[in-house]
Formats: C-alpha cells, sequence, structure tokens
C-alpha cells in the first residue's frame, strides 16, 4: 500500500486542532440502495449526490500529505460503493499509501462489487450488518435483496477477502435496541433486534459460528472467544474480538442527536464532543463538518471547493467551538440541539453524564480495544 506515512504517530498543530486524528469521514455520496427505518435517511433534507471524483481525490492528497489522520473512512451518509466512480477514488488513495476503512451496508459485496475489492488491501472494513436475522432484517427495506442472499453474500465476500488479507481488521455491527425511545417508535413503529443480555448473547454465538467456520479459527482463540461473550450486556456498548482482526460490535440504537425529535428541546449549555477531536466529516458536496452525527451538514464551518482544509481548520470560529469543548461549554447552535435534552432535569443531568461518558469512558475503551 506504499509507504505509510503513519506508522509513526506525533502530535502536530493544524490550525486549531491536534494532528493527526484517528480519522476523517469522507462521505462519497449521501445516496444509499437501503432505507432503514432507524437511518436519518428519511429526515435528512439535504439533495441527493456524488462527489465528483477530482474533488475525492484533492482531498484524501490533502490529507495524507499534511498528515490530518491516522485514516480516512468512506462514511457518513450513504453507501460509497455505489460512487460510479468508487474504485478509481480508491485506487487513488491505496496510491497515495494512506490508510483506508471502508463501510458498507454489506448489501452489494456479495456479487461484482465484493470481486473487485479483492483487488484493495484495506485497513478497515465495517459491516453495518445490524439486522442479524429475517425478521429484524424487515427494518432495511433493502427492496428484492432476501435475508438470506443478504447474509450469504456477506460470509462470502468475508471469507474470500479475510483468507487473501489477514491483517485487514473487520467489524460486524449489530443494532443494540435495549434502551428504546417512544416518541421515535411512535412514527417509525417499534425496533426490536438486541433488546436484551440474552439476545446479545445468542445472536453473538450464532454469527461467530459463521465466522468461526470460514476462519477456521483454533479452539483455544473460539473458546476464549465465547468466555468473552458470556461477559457481555445490552445495557452498553459490547465489542469482542471474535478472532484475530475479527471483531462484533454494538451499535446504540440512538435518534441521531434529536432529530427524529419534533417537541421541545433544552438546549445543552455544557457538554463535550469528540468532534474536531478524534475526527471531523466532509460531505460529498465539499463540506466540512464538525462531526460524523451531523447528516444534515447543520455544522458546516467551510467548503473545499473554495478554501483548503487548512484555512477552514483556521478560521476564529472552530477556534471558538474547540476551546468551547475544552472547557465543556457548548458553542455551536446546531451542537446545542444535538447534545440538548427533551426535558428539564434530563438538561441538567445530561451534560454531567456526556462529560463522564465521552471524556473519561471513551478513551478508557478505545485504549483498552485499540480499534475505532
Amino acid at each position: 500500500m506504499g509507504n505509510n506515512k503513519n506508522s509513526v504517530i506525533k502530535k502536530q498543530r493544524l490550525g486549531h486542532i491536534d494532528i493527526p486524528l484517528q480519522r476523517v469521514h469522507i462521505e462519497l455520496t449521501n445516496i444509499c440502495d437501503f432505507n432503514c427505518v432507524f437511518c436519518p435517511k428519511s429526515v435528512m433534507k439535504r439533495k441527493y449526490g456524488y462527489m465528483d471524483k477530482e474533488l475525492a481525490k484533492n482531498i484524501i492528497s490533502e490529507l495524507y500529505e499534511n498528515n490530518i489522520c491516522e485514516k480516512i473512512t468512506f462514511h457518513v451518509m450513504g453507501e460509497p460503493t455505489m460512487h460510479p466512480d468508487f474504485f478509481e477514488i480508491l485506487s487513488h488513495a491505496q496510491k497515495t499509501g494512506i490508510k483506508v476503512g471502508l463501510t458498507t451496508n454489506g448489501g452489494r459485496i456479495g456479487g461484482r462489487i465484493g470481486e473487485q475489492l479483492l483487488e484493495y488491501n484495506l485497513y478497515q472494513i465495517d459491516i453495518s450488518l445490524q439486522t442479524p436475522d429475517e425478521k429484524s432484517f424487515m427494518l432495511r427495506k433493502a427492496g428484492p435483496l432476501t435475508f438470506d442472499d443478504y447474509r450469504n453474500g456477506i460470509l462470502k465476500f468475508f471469507s474470500a477477502y479475510h483468507s487473501k488479507y489477514k491483517d485487514t481488521i473487520f467489524k460486524f455491527r449489530f443494532l443494540n435496541t435495549r434502551f428504546h425511545h417512544k416518541y421515535l417508535e411512535k412514527s417509525i413503529g417499534k425496533i426490536d433486534v438486541i433488546s436484551s443480555t440474552e439476545q446479545l448473547r445468542e445472536t453473538f454465538k450464532e454469527w461467530m459460528e459463521y465466522i468461526n467456520g470460514i476462519s477456521n479459527v483454533e479452539e483455544s482463540i473460539k473458546q476464549k472467544a465465547l468466555e468473552n461473550l458470556k461477559k457481555l450486556v445490552s445495557y452498553k456498548w459490547n465489542v469482542v474480538e471474535v478472532c484475530p482482526k475479527v471483531f462484533f460490535e454494538t451499535y446504540m440504537f440512538e435518534d441521531w442527536g434529536n432529530a427524529f425529535y419534533d417537541g421541545k428541546i433544552y438546549k445543552a449549555l455544557a457538554g463535550y464532543c469528540f468532534g474536531m477531536r478524534d475526527h471531523f466529516s466532509i460531505l460529498y458536496n465539499g463540506d466540512v463538518t464538525l462531526c460524523c452525527v451531523d447528516f444534515n451538514g447543520n455544522t458546516t464551518i467551510g467548503n473545499l471547493k473554495e478554501q483548503s482544509l487548512k484555512e477552514i481548520l483556521s478560521s476564529e470560529y472552530l477556534k471558538e467551538i474547540v476551546e468551547g469543548f475544552k472547557k465543556f461549554k457548548v458553542i455551536h447552535p446546531y451542537c446545542k440541539v444535538c447534545l440538548g435534552s427533551k426535558s428539564r432535569v434530563s438538561s441538567i443531568l445530561k451534560p454531567i453524564f456526556s462529560i463522564l461518558a465521552l471524556k473519561t469512558l471513551k478513551p478508557f475503551f478505545y485504549n483498552k480495544i485499540k480499534l475505532y
């Protein structure tokens, strides 16, 4: 994959952020062939489109040459493999030597797309499996694609890719619906995927058997994974390594920063966020946003068709936002809504929990798991 410029990570400063960040999200398109009911696609107000391929190449080059991130990941909204120039952009990224992560819904990798991906040695592949059985798969609204074809396509691709590139990190994401959002489910219906510890362990065990059957995992590794599985509980985020470089993760059911709520929001006056601290996002039209949860581009701080990334990251407004979060102060109007609460009591307690969770617990788990 060329020279690994990021093999020795030394913190520097670019504009008002410390680099390299853990990752930068690049949205090649916000178009998706799935219509998942738990995805904010249904409330997204942006027009659909594709990133210009030359813009994508220039962004990747600028990120690499300035050592801005440890890796790029093709993900915000949409299915990146649907971009008409996806493989040309991927080839450019590979030539630069930058680490590349791909997040995919998994619906297209069982066919031609997956066969082409076998020519690219990616750093990480995240498969948003989310719905691990036939009943929950109905929530994906994936058109004519059946669950059997979906599952078999994913396993077929994993078998071929993992046997060829043993060092590539695979992450299978499952939707954890232990905590329900009643106001959200009023409009989209009840969401029940993994809602109990029993469901969690049974689901992971079933998919672990699929993966182990493909990977020919040593019995000692298999037993260790099974022991770790018994420790998992549904009321928190979980990551378990089922075999070397292959992880299962529960992805908590969420409302995307109150995006699905049309009632009164008590805006956050205090809080913490990892936007511009471990990542930021670039939308398909060139907009640079503070974080990957901002699916509508509400936190856009500049556009790469008009300014360089260095100029955008050096703006005084970004400095105010970043310095604010360091003091647990929320500056951006949309951040106040995203981190806001639906009740006055929650508006007092939520900032405390967000600071505790993001400032203390999240870095601990990152260091412990060494995977993001």
